[in-house]
């Protein structure tokens, strides 16, 4: 046995087996999402506009007030997103349009889509208007572009004013370093004097051309710095004769510290300058832009509501396909009997219609199908189980009740094609069609209503020769029947009569094998009392058969005590090795080997397998 095969369904098998109602189910589901998206659907247009961001700081030249950021585009993405570039572009768009229709910044986020492909950041805004959709696109990279700017701007701005501010402190420091020397000094030579008012003139004019440069352009700047270099040389001129001139001990230390100031000075004017060139150069923070001058009408979700519909729909009918699944559990696999009944399988009949056959014996209709060779499977079958050893799972004996658990599995078929090739392997075969409420296997086998049948042979003392009706065979060997008969009896009664048990042990010495075809152990109560009565029990279950009605069959069985010979798996799809392979077919009982000289059908038809 396969240790593979289990009874529980599985979920694709469960979706299979109800694979009509989970189709209805999904085309239910997907109808009524599209349904619902069309009677909620409204019109809306998208528009884009996109950037490429750059780095503002990229663009100075000066790498002394250069900072490098490595992680500049994901915070930009991040930056497009926040509520403060959708604040200003909601100013922007109701300056341009003060029919705009999103007044917050929230309301505009909301209609918002933020794509980012490399470098290129996209922004997509979905409004019920076209201007709308445009005004709200353009409006989110102008306010970006705005904010990012002033915000890299602004760290230019502070630096100059604190350069401004030191640069003040040193001017007034150099002014009381001035009026110390001079207190310090007996100024008496006139050259000296003439020197030292030019010093006084030229530091105050060399502070005001600082200040003026800070805003002069082109020849104007140029002139400037011209004459700042003239004043410089004054200064040194003066500084140079202080040095000579200054032997005392006050005035060599403010020397000094004057000298020191006026370089500070040339310094931090250079940075200052500096400074300024770079925020002039500063770049916009977009390397190209793309404007929305237009917008597209947005596709309503329908497609993704159907789609989500059918996927809902599918899920929902798988879901409650394994739950009756569950409920409902089928025997799909040959090998699945077996862990019910622990019982070995005797033959695999395939269904008759896959190989054409229409009749219900194929046995003798079509005896080389593969149909009629299943059967004489399981005709072997039982003659090696009466051959078995005593001590064995499965007694010797010749008396086997064939049923199933419920109708339309197949009984009287496997019980009248197996007595019928038993026959022709040269056995003495009796079958009792014990169904009092059906007959199925009399009216297969003869269409010549007997005369009498087991109710007048135990009631009456009808000589069994007068009852059975010889199907096919010789005296020695072949198939006889025993039908129900004319006599009106209870068939519950009927088989608790100890004369039937009587008859039934003493037919024994009379035939090879007796089969009696009982009716479905779990629909007719004397069933059971049948089941009692012989040797073994040989259980038809057909293919997709119900597992529950085989689990409360074995339950039956195991309270009645008859051992089981075997299970025959019915009604199974054709497998493509047993219908290539003809096996005995191609010699049955004498007949020719080839398949023109087949036997015709009951109905008149030729043999089509």
């Amino acid at each position: 046995m396969n240790d593979d095969i289990i009874l529980e369904p599985t979920l694709l098998r469960a979706v299979w087996r109800y694979r009509w109602l989970v189709l209805l189910i999904a085309i239910v589901a997907t109808a009524g999402a599209y349904f619902y998206a069309d009677a909620t659907a409204t019109e809306e247009f998208s528009a884009e506009a996109s950037v490429i961001a750059e780095d503002p700081l990229s663009s100075i030249i000066f790498e002394s007030s250069t900072v490098r950021r490595a992680d500049y585009l994901a915070d930009q993405v991040e930056f497009m997103r926040s509520g403060d570039v959708a604040e200003e572009a909601v100013r922007l768009a109701l300056e341009s349009d003060p029919n705009f229709p999103y007044k917050t910044g929230v309301e505009l986020l909301d209609r918002v889509r933020i794509f980012e492909f490399g470098a290129r950041i996209t922004v997509r805004v979905i409004a019920e208007t076209e201007s709308a959709a445009v005004d709200g696109a353009n409006s989110m990279i102008g306010a970006y572009q705005g904010l990012v700017l002033a915000d890299a701007g602004s760290s230019f701005t502070k630096a100059i004013e604190v350069l401004n501010g030191i640069l003040a402190e040193l001017q007034q420091e150099l002014v009381d370093i001035a009026v110390e020397i001079e207190d310090a000094q007996n100024i008496a030579d006139p050259v000296l004097a003439e020197l030292r008012a030019q010093y006084d003139e030229a530091l105050p004019r060399m502070f005001t051309l600082i200040e003026e440069l800070e805003t002069a352009t082109g020849e104007a700047r140029d002139e400037l710095l011209l004459q700042l270099d003239d004043i410089s040389t004054q200064l040194v001129l003066v500084e140079q004769v202080n040095r000579i001139e200054g032997t005392s001990s006050a005035i060599s230390p403010l020397l000094e510290r004057q000298r020191r100031a006026i370089i500070r000075v040339d310094d931090l004017s250079e940075e200052r300058d500096r400074f300024r060139v770079d925020a002039q150069l500063l770049g916009a923070g977009i390397g190209s832009r793309t404007v929305a001058t237009f917008a597209t009408r947005q596709a309503t979700d329908i497609l993704q509501l159907v789609a989500a519909g059918l996927f809902l729909g599918l899920l929902v009918g798988s879901g409650l396909a394994y739950m009756l699944a569950l409920r409902r559990r089928s025997i799909t696999d040959r090998g699945q009997p077996e862990l019910v009944l622990a019982a070995p399988l005797i033959a695999e009949v395939p269904n008759f219609r896959q190989e054409g056959i229409r009749t219900s014996i194929p046995v003798r209709s079509h005896p080389r199908s593969a149909a009629a060779e299943s059967f004489r499977f399981a005709a072997a079958a039982l003659d090696l189980s009466r051959a078995a050893p005593m001590g064995t799972v499965i007694t010797q004996g010749k008396l086997v009740v064939v049923t199933s658990a419920g109708v339309a599995d197949g009984k009287s078929v496997v019980a009248a094609n197996t007595a019928l090739a038993a026959a022709r392997e040269g056995k003495r075969v009796l079958l009792i069609d014990a169904d009092f409420g059906s007959q199925m296997a009399t009216e297969m086998l003869t269409e010549t209503h007997p005369k009498a049948g087991i109710t007048e042979v135990v009631e009456s003392g009808t000589a069994l020769s007068e009852a059975v009706m010889p199907i096919e065979g010789s005296g020695t060997s072949g198939l006889h029947l025993l039908a129900r008969g004319w006599q009106t009896s209870s068939a519950p009664e009927f088989f608790r009569n100890p004369a039937t048990r009587e008859f039934l042990d003493q037919i024994q010495d009379f035939y090879d094998l007796i089969l009696v075809d009982a009716p479905p152990l779990l629909t007719v109560a004397y069933a059971s009392t049948l089941a009692g009565m012989v040797d073994k029990v040989l259980v038809v279950t057909r293919h997709n058969g119900s597992a529950t009605a085989l689990e409360e069959l074995q339950d039956r069985l195991d309270l009645i005590g008859t051992p089981t010979v075997g299970y025959v798996y019915n009604l199974a799809p054709l497998r493509l090795d047993i219908s290539r392979n003809e096996g005995s077919m191609r010699d049955v009982l004498g007949q020719p080997a080839t398949l023109d000289d087949d036997e015709s059908t009951d109905d008149g038809s030729a043999d089509d397998s």
